[in-house]
């Protein structure tokens, strides 16, 4: 599992430097670039060469060592690479997220401009396929302190751990599809907005789940034998 994650990184590592590199001999000293834009692909922050060209490639580097030691320092460790299809995919989606937007980066500083449309549909339709990919793995996910949803209660209780999961999948699979039907028939910077607002409140919504079910379990941990009274 960590020498497949590994391999991922490097690859996207290679790109990233790549795009930093570009852009970064492309670009006069002194000079701001394009470091944040909206739906819509329109600029809203500006940083210098060294924020646009340097922090994502260090950013991608950290992540990829923290994620490398993830199943060893992990007191549940074992869990983690049981988690394996879960643990991937969400490196995976770190590692192309960090690589897309050092591309982004790099061509809007080469002076590139983005068709608003395009961008925001495009957008969309990635936010909506990285719910649906979740939904189909997030279920197998077994308790540990890295990959799925980590709530107090979920982490103390297994049966918790186990329905909120289950329900995820099915909330994340529901919101994957008709995300990526919305993405073409609907204004594309309105699917993204209203995918955010669905993720986060269902995501509020496992959180409240998660409680419901770890009250609910008479296996729950808890700190002093009177909290399961």
């Amino acid at each position: 599992m960590i020498r497949l994650g590994l391999m991922i990184s490097l690859v996207c590592f290679v790109l990233t430097v790549v795009f930093s590199t570009i852009g970064w001999l492309n670009t006069p000293d002194g000079a701001t670039v394009p470091t944040q834009v909206n739906f819509s692909g329109q600029p809203t922050t500006y940083g210098s060469k060294m924020e646009a060209f340097l922090y994502l490639p260090f950013i991608l580097a950290g992540i990829t060592f923290l994620l490398s030691l993830a199943p060893s320092i992990d007191p549940r460790g074992k869990n983690v690479r049981r988690s394996r299809p879960l643990y991937l995919v969400a490196w995976v989606i770190g590692m192309v997220t960090i690589t897309g937007a050092q591309g982004l980066t790099s061509w809007l500083a080469l002076g590139g401009e983005l068709d608003a449309r395009l961008f925001a549909q495009g957008l969309a339709i990635f936010i909506a396929a990285i719910m649906l990919v979740l939904g189909l793995v997030i279920a197998r996910a077994r308790p540990n302190f890295f990959a799925g949803i980590r709530t107090p209660w979920t982490l103390s209780s297994d049966l918790s751990w186990d329905k909120t999961h289950r329900m995820a999948s099915r909330v994340y699979l529901v919101l994957g599809v008709l995300g990526l039907i919305s993405a073409f028939v609907l204004p594309p910077q309105n699917v993204t907005i209203g995918l955010i607002a669905l993720l986060l409140v269902s995501t509020l919504g496992l959180i409240i789940y998660s409680f419901i079910i770890w009250k609910n379990d008479p296996a729950r941990e808890t700190l002093n034998p009177d909290d399961a009274d």
